[in-house]
């Protein structure tokens, strides 16, 4: 079986805030069994490849572009794998505006549902823990800050990632 590749960009946080997010997912992950991974949000993919010119004009668009406040609307869950149990983030002018940028250089579907969250837990869970825990969780902030975007590579099991480079928010 060939092993494909596809390529994401994630959005990062700065240290004090991965810190929050840490607490958090660690509380929620201490009731509902996950797969360990790096706290993100997914901005934009999957891409089937990229090239040298996409970095470098990526790298060009983000050095122009400030830190991010990401509204979060509250914790939510679904019976999905991959959005078991998160923080749901608000669509904000500046979060489209970022990923419309993002898609004049490398095209995607800008219309694909998008649903902007901060996963805390992946897996199979049923809803009446997920129900429970919303009312033990610490009280979150309204804004969290995307510092970085990261471009990933997530091989065919998606539970394999890396990291191949990250640019600065300045």
């Amino acid at each position: 079986m060939i092993n494909k590749k596809t390529y994401y960009l994630w959005g990062l946080f700065p240290p004090k805030e991965i810190e929050y997010l840490k607490f958090i997912r660690d509380k929620v992950q201490s009731k509902l069994i996950s797969p360990c991974f790096d706290l993100h949000i997914t901005l934009t993919g999957p891409y089937l490849n990229f090239d040298k010119t996409f970095i470098f004009k990526l790298k060009t668009l983000l050095e122009s572009n400030s830190p991010i406040n990401l509204h979060a609307d509250g914790y939510s869950f679904k019976q999905e794998m991959f959005k078991s149990f998160y923080i749901s983030i608000r669509n904000s002018p500046n979060l489209k505006e970022l990923r419309k940028n993002i898609s004049k250089l490398n095209k995607f579907d800008l219309d694909n549902n998008y649903s902007p969250h901060i996963s805390l837990c992946y897996g199979n869970h049923l809803i009446e823990e997920k129900k429970e825990l919303i009312s033990k969780l610490p009280k979150f902030k309204k804004f969290i800050r995307i510092s970085k975007i990261a471009l990933v590579e997530i091989s065919e099991n998606i539970n394999q990632w890396k990291i191949q480079e990250s640019f600065d928010l300045n």
